[in-house]
């Protein structure tokens, strides 16, 4: 048990009317929480303040509740000692009465929850402080308050120093934000802090330690990425070719695991501390039609390792199974992957913990010239005797067949009802782990696959790793859904499943604040505040603006691409349209993507070229040859790589970016000002300002004087000008 050395009575009281003051529910299917602000500033240094709202209609906004309720009533308390009860630099003091002494030692404070209605039938809170977070039931972990008598409901609950963020939520359904307390955050929650809004007590870890919280990854695309030994360039009968230095490829361009060990140094220079690599095992050798022959002639390699053609491995014993499993020798050896791995866990990274590596993994289907398919076709998925076709079927969400069918007619998909099935596939995935000593997986297409594969793939990861550095062999999945956080969240439990999946939403809601004229960058702002605890405790997810299955990210923000859902087909996929941008701004643009996922929770991913801004239309357009020459590349690629790398290692050197909590100090159309804060004097605060506008801007921020992590200099606080498209960064 935790011995308390503190107990404060924090009272907030909401006064309320029959009607009340309902607020919207806290997330919509993006958690979008309610319209955010276009105008008005708030200065980093604001503190509560109030207004008095009377009549049955109101509507709670930042900072105050505006046309309705009666009185706060809220005031703000003294107590002796060091906790003044101050308001956090970025927030405000939810208004609290402090009563009692402060001692030494770690300490908690008691929150009791007040609020009026004598027509309510149930009152309940929920918030960040109930797990799991912003839960909508007491079943689920909502705080129930309790009718005190009258009007009055209450309930009460030990907190630790930090920000918390809480709604009501009355008769079941009406969520309502708190009108007696003028700290609300700009999504609409009611705010309190606790002490100085710092959660001290261990939520960072060892700040010396390897954390996956803190990395950079990077995913490399074997066979586009660099070319090591030509003596393995070995080409696809009937495979389209072309110049995948400028163009679209269906052919193996002669990319190497030699080519990739080479450039190792590069990637630690970058700052990458995780690398992700294609698929390497033992692909399909011969040419396969497109996913919809009928709209795409072209025929493709398996050069990206998305078609696996294993032999019939026998894991019974499965340190040594028999035949051994091969690594694509287009690519290379098993020693030379051996060396890959080696070198990047041997690499001088930012973080100085060496280069983690994932493998992609490929579950769902084998090629069906495989010595595994022929050997074993019962393991297979079939409805009367037949593969069902995931496209022309349009079976991707189908209940039954979504994770039974075939995404083409040569690659038939496993039935992991199948139980013998499953365990193979489980052993295939276990080996090549410990074979090579990898640290994590991404798991391709995890929705077409059924939940047991990946739970039985869990319990055999913690089994065989029970100890791996950083807590965690860390999996994260691919589900290509931008709109549906509850479909990808369906598959996350690092306990039990996955510690993450690829942000679709994020990519999304970034696109269209960042890079649409007309975006607004507090949209971003409200869908991250209500997107950081979504996933659940532990879940640990992957930020990206660019991957291998859509169009390159430069040409969402030069403008070219207006939709930010826009995927691959064969009109931009094969198409001489999309060349290498011109002008600085697409790529200071591409830059603001980057400094946002540098600076904030979530694993930042940097799709290979990404860091260069290079163009490419769909897939396979997008899967061009790295550029290794910089004659090759224009100065607007170059200060992008500059500035990808600047932000690489600021995340590197300031672990509260990555394992601290952000506030939003301000957020209008073009500007967002948040603060990092929450792992104590080892890793200082660190202030985060950006500017989409096409035109500078300014923001207050108050004190100082604060160390650039840009320059290196030293910045006073006060009103701070915004270069256009740009950021700044500012440790306290």
């Amino acid at each position: 048990m935790r011995m308390l050395s503190r107990a404060l009575m924090i009272t907030v009281t909401a006064a309320l009317g029959a009607a009340g003051c309902e607020g919207v529910n806290p997330e919509d299917e993006l958690g979008y929480e309610r319209p955010p602000p276009t105008s008005g500033r708030i200065d980093v240094n604001v503190g509560g303040g109030g207004g008095n709202c009377s009549g049955s209609n109101c509507s709670c906004t930042s900072g105050s509740c505006t046309s309705g309720v009666a009185d706060g009533g809220v005031t703000d308390g003294f107590v002796s000692g060091s906790d003044s009860g101050t308001a956090d630099s970025g927030g405000f003091d939810a208004g609290t009465t402090d009563t009692g002494v402060a001692d030494s030692g770690p300490s908690l404070t008691e929150r009791t929850f007040e609020y009026r209605d004598s027509s309510a039938s149930s009152v309940w809170v929920t918030g960040n402080f109930v797990t799991p977070v912003w839960a909508e039931t007491p079943a689920e972990g909502a705080l129930e308050l309790t009718k005190q008598g009258g009007d009055l409901w209450s309930a009460s609950v030990m907190l630790e120093d930090g920000r918390y963020e809480y709604k009501f939520i009355v008769n079941g359904s009406a969520w309502v934000a708190d009108p007696a307390n003028p700290g609300q955050g700009p999504d609409g929650n009611s705010v309190f802090v606790i002490g100085d809004g710092n959660n001290n007590s261990g939520s960072c870890g060892d700040l010396e330690a390897f954390d996956w919280r803190d990395a950079v990854m990077y995913f490399a695309m074997i066979d586009r990425f660099a070319d090591g030994d030509s003596s393995n360039n070995q080409p696809v009968s009937g495979a389209s070719g072309g110049d995948a230095t400028n163009g679209p490829s269906g052919q193996y361009e002669g990319g190497d695991l030699k080519g990739l060990k080479n450039r190792i140094p590069y990637l630690a220079d970058l700052g990458v501390t995780a690398l992700w690599m294609s698929a390497p095992y033992e692909n399909r050798n011969s040419v396969g039609a497109a996913i919809d022959p009928g709209s795409d002639s072209h025929g493709y390699s398996g050069y990206h390792g998305y078609w696996p053609s294993p032999p019939a491995v026998d894991y019974s014993n499965p340190n040594n199974p028999s035949p051994a499993p091969q690594v694509e020798s287009r690519i290379g050896t098993s020693q030379d992957l051996k060396a890959v791995i080696d070198a990047a866990h041997s690499s001088a990274s930012a973080d100085g913990h060496g280069m983690k590596v994932l493998f992609d993994y490929v579950m769902n289907h084998v090629d069906i010239d495989s010595g595994l398919y022929q050997a074993h076709p019962d393991w297979f998925a079939r409805d009367n005797g037949r593969f069902r076709l995931c496209g022309p079927e349009n079976l991707w969400n189908d209940p039954t067949w979504g994770t039974k069918c075939a995404f083409t007619d040569y690659l038939p998909p496993f039935d992991y009802g199948n139980a013998t099935a499953r365990a193979w596939s489980i052993a295939d995935a276990i080996y090549w782990a410990k074979a090579y000593g990898i640290d994590g997986y991404r798991l391709d297409a995890i929705k077409h696959v059924p939940l047991v594969w990946l739970t039985d793939l869990r319990s055999a990861l913690k089994q065989q790793f029970p100890d791996p550095e950083g807590g965690r062999f860390y999996l994260v999945g691919e589900t290509f859904d931008y709109g549906n956080r509850d479909l990808l969240k369906s598959f996350v439990d690092p306990d039990r499943m996955l510690d993450g999946q690829f942000d679709f939403p994020f990519k999304r809601v970034a696109c269209e604040s960042l890079f649409r004229g007309d975006g607004n960058i507090a949209n971003l702002a409200n869908f991250m505040q209500g997107n950081d605890d979504f996933y659940g405790p532990g879940s640990l997810m992957t930020t990206w603006i660019g991957n291998h299955d859509i169009p390159r990210a430069i040409h969402f923000a030069s403008h070219q691409i207006g939709s930010c859902t826009e995927g691959s087909n064969a009109g931009n996929g094969w198409s001489s349209s999309y060349g290498q941008p011109g002008d600085a701004a697409a790529y200071e643009r591409l830059g603001l993507a980057f400094a946002v996922m540098m600076t904030n929770p979530g694993i930042p991913l940097i799709y290979y070229g990404d860091e260069v801004g290079l163009a490419g239309g769909g897939d396979p357009d997008n899967r061009r040859m790295m550029p290794w020459s910089d004659s090759s590349i224009n100065a607007h690629q170059k200060a992008l790589r500059a500035e990808v790398k600047r932000l690489a290692h600021i995340r590197a050197e300031n672990k509260v970016l990555g394992r601290g909590r952000r506030t939003t100090l301000y957020a209008d159309q073009n500007v967002w000002a948040y603060r990092m804060s929450g792992c104590g004097d080892g890793a200082s605060s660190v202030v985060i300002a950006i500017n989409k506008a096409d035109s500078s801007q300014s923001v207050e921020i108050a004190g100082g004087p604060f160390t650039d992590l840009k320059s290196g200099g030293q910045v006073a606080g006060g009103r701070l000008s915004l270069p256009p498209r740009g950021y700044i960064a500012l440790r306290e």
